[in-house]
């Protein structure tokens, strides 16, 4: 995976971390997903996740899996949709510095 991660580097392709499960890694955030990003067992997850892909904190995106539930949770879908939206948006930027140096 780090080889593939630092070919892309190479080329410049921005890359992002979906960190799932996040809820089995910690108790705290397992009964109250708002404190996802205040939690030290989920940080530490992030930069275990960091150190052994070399891929940036700011680009690693905690989020819960639909694994178990029968319904839709909004705050599930809020960081699901937030991972997402900054995904695109790293996709967006690298297209368009791609576009402006061809042109």
């Amino acid at each position: 995976m780090r080889m593939v991660r630092e070919a892309a580097s190479n080329l410049d392709i921005p890359q992002v971390v979906f960190l799932t499960f996040v809820d089995e890694c910690c108790p705290v955030v397992k009964k109250d997903l708002k404190r996802i990003y205040s939690s030290k067992m989920i940080k530490q997850a992030m930069q275990d996740c960091s150190n052994k892909l070399g891929v940036p904190m700011n680009c690693i995106y905690p989020v819960k899996n639909y694994s178990e539930e029968i319904e839709v949770n909004n705050e599930v879908d809020c960081l699901i949709l937030d991972a997402l939206h900054n995904a695109v948006n790293f996709a967006n930027d690298f297209v368009r510095n791609k576009s402006n140096m061809s042109s």
